[in-house]
């Protein structure tokens, strides 16, 4: 399996198109994921831990701050 983290700076960077998107890939090399990936998606996440995916994906990280400030 290719790990394609390797080829890009942050996994934000992965989804370039519609037949490009994270899931699609996956799909290529694991056909059963598609009927896995509304359980496997949240599982995997999870599993990676919150703290993990901000870091590796600042985008969401700043998204997340947006919505933890809301309160303040």
């Amino acid at each position: 399996m290719v790990d394609l983290t390797k080829s890009f700076s942050s996994p934000e960077l992965i989804d370039d198109g519609y037949d490009t998107s994270p899931s699609k890939r996956i799909i290529k090399q694991i056909p059963s994921y598609r009927y896995l990936k509304s359980s496997a998606g949240p599982s995997t996440a999870k599993d990676i831990g919150l703290e993990t995916i901000r870091n590796k994906c600042p985008h969401f990280g700043n998204w997340l701050c947006q919505l933890e400030n809301l309160n303040n």
